[in-house]
């Protein structure tokens, strides 16, 4: 299954709301690029994944130089995903296919 989700930047710049959401979903980095590029991926998986599942128990590492990477210590997803994520301007989108 693959998911897919577009955001833009400007929405997590102007929600004031910026360092909340950076310390909830623990996002690598402290802008609103990094919290827009997080928040595709999870969306992108959610879509992908088309079952309920706690957010908040997996997590979206950007290793420097690699493809965003999903971390699932629990075991919530029902399977591993590949992620890809771009951004042009102010706008970000991701895609989740499981692998």
């Amino acid at each position: 299954m693959i998911g897919i989700d577009l955001v833009t930047v400007d929405r997590f710049e102007a929600s004031g709301r910026l360092p909340k959401f950076l310390s909830h979903f623990r996002v690598d980095g402290t802008t609103a690029l990094a919290a827009a590029k997080t928040w595709a991926c999870i969306e992108a998986i959610i879509k992908a994944e088309d079952q309920e599942f706690d957010i908040n128990r997996i997590r979206i590492r950007f290793p420097k130089g690699r493809r965003p990477e999903v971390e699932d210590p629990d075991q919530v997803l029902s399977g591993s995903y590949v992620l890809s994520v771009s951004h042009e301007g102010s706008m970000v989108i991701a895609i989740a296919q499981r692998a």
